[in-house]
């Protein structure tokens, strides 16, 4: 599966390899025609493409491009696709290109405008809070987390911090600074950390290494990049928790207040159990989505080990899906335990009301 903190690596190193060709060699270009040629089962296409920036802007060049099946570099190229390429000069000086990648960011921009209106369309101005709270958790991760694991401090101490910024701020931004909110961060920073501190009893444990994913071994090939990878594993599982865990604690926290705003007369205990009796519906379908999020994300790994003849109990050792068993089930223990903490905490904190009738306001939110 793709961590979300090792994809913030990768998106990072990327755009510092990007940055450091030198800008003349790498270009964005863009497909003019694009013929294809087969000698002997093997298919050569000859592109066509016109170079869109630098000092070459304007030019068209030929490229010879031969795609390789199953593997990134077999790029399905028409006309009207952009592409980057890589010019260098031959023997002659004249000026030769090679593709190296397609050009993405134009329908990741579409799409990521067609979500903001789904979004904003749909939601209101809670759908530009949720958007704004999304925007806070890019920024946390970005120039805090990173940054600071980069700079040699523990990476699960850097992800706890970064997970109690990033669910205060979401709170905050889409309930306001209220009782409600504050037992939902209550609820939520709880859940997380007992998922945490699951993940590191376990992955000590059973001596995970955290050097069997993709992304770490591109950080210790090409980038040479020395810290904890264990807890770099760790810090994902936090960050991937993160999610369902404040949704549960709000859902939780919602209904218990809302049942003492219709029946002030409910008290402690009675809230509690139906707080309870709500997150056992919610955990039966929530335990579900995460599990069946992380198997997702893990196709590729299990249809290896579906073609592996060895014994369960070898299988499951491999560090690969060991690791993964270990982030799905913290992160799913963690949500249930969410559930009577959440209860607890709102059963303790819920306001008195005013009245009975529908519509009175707490006396103190």
């Amino acid at each position: 599966m793709k961590r979300i903190a090792a994809i913030c690596f990768i998106v990072l190193i990327l755009m510092s390899i990007v940055y450091a060709d030198d800008e003349k060699s790498v270009l964005k270009a863009e497909v003019l025609k694009v013929e294809e040629h087969s000698n002997s089962g093997i298919t050569t296409q000859f592109v066509q493409v016109k170079i869109l920036e630098g000092e070459h802007r304007g030019k068209g060049i030929n490229i010879e491009y031969t795609p390789v099946k199953y593997s990134s570099n077999n790029y399905e190229l028409r006309k009207g696709i952009k592409v980057f390429i890589r010019l260098s000069l031959d023997q002659n000086g004249r000026i030769r290109g090679s593709i190296i990648d397609v050009s993405r960011e134009d329908y990741l921009r579409i799409l990521g405008f067609i979500f903001l209106g789904s979004v904003i369309l749909f939601g209101g101005l809670k759908g530009i809070l949720s958007v704004a709270s999304l925007g806070v958790t890019g920024l946390v991760m970005l120039y805090i987390m990173i940054p600071l694991i980069l700079d040699g401090h523990s990476p699960i101490m850097v992800s706890i911090i970064s997970t109690i910024i990033i669910i205060l701020f979401s709170f905050i931004l889409i309930s306001g600074f209220t009782r409600k909110s504050l037992v939902a961060i209550l609820g939520t920073v709880g859940g997380t950390i007992i998922a945490g501190i699951l993940a590191k009893i376990f992955t000590d444990l059973s001596a995970i290494t955290g050097f069997v994913s993709e992304e770490v071994n591109f950080l210790i090939t090409f980038m040479d990049i020395v810290i904890d990878y264990r807890g770099l594993y760790l810090s994902g599982v936090l960050i991937g928790a993160i999610g369902v865990v404040m949704d549960v604690s709000m859902s939780i926290t919602s209904v218990v207040f809302e049942l003492k705003s219709q029946n002030p007369n409910l008290n402690f205990s009675s809230l509690v159990k139906s707080g309870l009796k709500v997150g056992r519906d919610i955990m039966a379908t929530m335990v579900n989505t995460l599990i069946l999020a992380y198997v997702g994300g893990s196709m590729p790994i299990l249809l290896i080990f579906h073609f592996m003849n060895m014994p369960l109990g070898r299988l499951v050792s491999i560090e690969m899906l060991s690791t993964e068993i270990i982030r799905s089930l913290c992160g799913s223990i963690g949500l249930i335990l969410t559930i009577p903490l959440t209860s607890l905490i709102a059963g303790m904190m819920v306001p008195s009301f005013k009245g009975r009738k529908r519509g009175y306001r707490y006396r103190s939110q």
